[in-house]
Parts: structure tokens; C-alpha cells; sequence
């Protein structure tokens, strides 16, 4: 396959008019084009295709509902929104509903494996609890939070060890530090998050193995000057990533570009944070016995709280491009620093070798495009 890019982002620049090879499902050459050159496909901009490492669903999906039809309208529609990889996140629950909803993604995952299941990539699950603090629980089942410890891990989740990549945990709740180290021991990403945690703990949480924040000043303390706490500590800290919900709903344009300022495309991780509503028109939805609303895109529980994301990634690439963030940034921020974030190195760039996982986008970012090893979709 011969992918023409009239810009084609490789690292952190724009290189113009260049032709992509694609063999057995990976990059086999980056060139220059000539001129007339004909090719398979012809993009105004190619780049790597977006890795959402923080959502719970959308379009009616939702992990609770352990449905492959849901699961795969949802993955169809994140496919055409340009996101080829994906980590699933489990919110906390019950459990043994956590337990069933595990068990389901290893069955979805296996299934892609057999080419039966379409559209983006399921990496595996981002665990958003059951360790957190309830006193910071946004829209999480506070009945359901349990204190961190390894003997609760490994009794309820020990056994998903080849579906769990990563697991948020508050980290100034007693035995924190040693649920990370058990995890990071086994090649599980800990971040932080759902916490109430001063500065002088984050500090000690980050030494210890905790590597990002979820979605940053979300259900965080927020900077004060004389407390600065987790926020701050993990902007002065060079090897902690750092999430951000970037629907212009969650965040402030000026807290986003503070969050830009202060880590950079390198350190700082477009996520959706989307659930069940996302890509639904407004109205009152329940699901497992929960309730929530959507207006005006903005989704929230029925006592106010924010209910995840309001859109996909690549409306926030639009969103961050809006504000003034250069769009190569913008585009790494959900491609490349995601798939860093999780020692992915054959995803999240352009390069020879690397997986074939690219989105083509027309002049504004919409995806046009989705390429996903062999599977080329063009979205009319």
C-alpha cells in the first residue's frame, strides 16, 4: 500500500509532500514524492493514529454492559474518529462486576486477535480505582472504594495480569506505595489520581513508581499557595505525564495552555474520558441503575457532577489547535506520549518498523482516514 501525504508528521515536525509504504502491516519506507507520483490514497495530512489510554465508552457502549455489539459500534466509531489503539477503563464497582468486566475485554481482545472484532485496538484495561479516596470520588461509586493493598489486588484482580496495563490509585491511602510497587514490579503502570494528597506525599508517590496523573485537577486538590499538593508537584516533576481532558468543559483553554507550558507534548496526554453518552444526543440516561444527563454535550450525574469527557480525541486535537497549541503538538500529545506512557514503542509514530496505525486528516484535523495494519477505511 503507497499512502502520498502532502504533510507528514515524523517526530515533532511536518515534512512536505511524502510517500509512506506499507508492507505486512508495518511501515517498510518513508520518501520523498515525485512528482505525478500515484498512490493508494492521497492525505492532506498524515500522521500517527490516536491512542485513547483513559476512556469507558460511548455511542450506548459502556463496560458494564458486557455487550460485543455495543463494544463494537463503539470501536467503529473511535476507528473514524482516528483512534487506532485504545486501553479501556474500568470504573470502580462492585468487584465482582469489575471481575466479569475484565474477563469480557480478554475475550474481546482475543477475538481481535482472530481478526473477529473491527475497529481500534483494544491494548487492554486502565483499572480507575477501586483504590481511591471517596472523599475525591467525581462520578465513581464512593460504597464501592476500597483501601489499596496487595492482598485486595491480587484476591479480585491477580489473575487479569494479561489484560491490566494500568491502575489508578489515590496515593496518600495507607499501603499506596506498596500496592505500586507490586504493580510496577509486574509491568503495570500506576498513576495517580481521585486523591487528596499534599505536596510532600506526591513527591514520595512519584519517587515511588507513580508515573502520570489521571485526568489532571480533576477530582485533585486544586493549586493553592500555600498547599500546592499533587497538581504542582507533578508539574515540577520532568518524569511524570500528566492526562488532560481537553473538551474545553473539564479544562480551561488557560489551565490547558498551563498544563502545556509547564510539561510539553513529551509529558502531557490527550485522554476523552469518554463514557456510555458520549456521541448521544442530550437526554437522561440510566444504566446499571445509575442515572445521568446530557446538555448541551456536557454530561453529568444527576447531583451535578461531571460524567466524563464531552468528546473524542480528535475533536480536543481541534480543541487545543483552537487555543493556540501548534498542531504537531496537539497531534503527539494523543500519539506518541500515550504510547510512551505505556512502553509502546511499535505505536505512536512514523517510522520504518513501526505498526502501520495511521489517521489521515484533511485541512481542519478531521479525520479522513484510519489505517489500522492492513485495514484502510476512508470515511466518506
Amino acid at each position: 500500500m503507497k499512502l502520498f501525504a502532502k504533510k507528514l508528521l515524523l517526530g515533532a515536525q511536518f515534512a512536505e509532500n511524502r510517500i509512506v509504504i506499507v508492507e505486512d502491516g508495518k511501515i517498510a519506507a518513508i520518501r520523498p514524492a515525485d512528482l505525478g507520483e500515484e498512490a493508494d490514497a492521497y492525505l492532506p495530512i498524515l500522521a500517527p493514529g490516536y491512542f485513547d489510554l483513559h476512556n469507558h465508552g460511548g455511542e450506548g457502549y459502556d463496560t458494564t454492559l458486557l455487550s460485543l455489539d455495543l463494544l463494537e459500534k463503539f470501536l467503529l466509531r473511535q476507528r473514524r474518529a482516528g483512534v487506532t489503539d485504545i486501553l479501556i477503563t474500568v470504573l470502580t464497582g462492585k468487584p465482582d462486576l469489575m471481575e466479569k468486566e475484565l474477563s469480557f475485554l480478554r475475550s474481546a481482545m482475543a477475538l481481535q486477535k482472530q481478526g473477529k472484532l473491527p475497529g481500534a485496538r483494544i491494548v487492554g484495561a486502565h483499572l480507575e480505582g477501586p483504590f481511591l479516596n471517596a472523599a475525591k470520588n467525581g462520578a465513581q461509586a464512593a460504597d464501592c472504594i476500597l483501601p489499596p493493598s496487595v492482598e485486595t489486588y491480587d484476591r479480585y484482580f491477580g489473575a487479569y495480569g494479561d489484560v491490566i496495563r494500568m491502575v489508578t490509585v489515590a496515593p496518600e491511602m495507607e499501603g499506596a506505595l506498596e500496592l505500586a510497587a507490586h504493580l510496577t514490579a509486574r509491568g503495570i503502570m500506576v498513576q495517580a489520581g481521585h486523591n487528596d494528597c499534599d505536596y510532600e506525599t506526591a513527591e514520595r508517590a512519584f519517587a515511588a513508581g507513580f508515573g502520570s496523573v489521571c485526568h489532571t485537577f480533576n477530582a485533585c486538590p486544586p493549586i493553592h499557595h500555600r498547599k500546592p499538593g499533587l497538581v504542582t508537584a507533578a508539574m515540577l516533576c520532568d518524569s511524570v505525564y500528566c492526562e488532560a481532558i481537553c473538551d474545553l468543559v473539564h479544562l480551561h483553554p488557560g489551565t490547558l495552555k498551563l498544563l502545556y507550558r509547564t510539561k510539553g507534548a513529551a509529558k502531557m496526554i490527550v485522554i476523552s474520558d469518554s463514557t456510555m453518552p458520549t456521541g448521544l444526543p442530550d437526554g437522561v440516561y440510566e444504566y446499571v441503575g445509575n442515572f445521568c444527563k446530557v446538555e448541551g454535550g456536557v454530561k453529568s450525574t444527576l447531583d451535578g457532577a461531571l460524567y466524563g469527557g464531552g468528546c473524542y480525541v480528535d475533536e480536543s486535537v481541534k480543541n487545543l489547535i483552537s487555543i493556540g497549541i501548534p498542531a504537531e503538538d496537539a497531534l503527539q500529545m494523543c500519539s506518541a506520549t500515550p504510547a510512551r506512557r505505556m512502553g509502546l514503542s511499535e505505536i505512536g509514530e512514523i517510522r520504518e518498523g513501526a505498526k502501520a496505525h495511521l489517521v489521515g486528516l484533511d485541512e481542519s484535523y478531521t479525520p479522513i482516514a484510519t489505517l489500522i495494519d492492513h485495514d484502510l477505511e476512508i470515511h466518506l
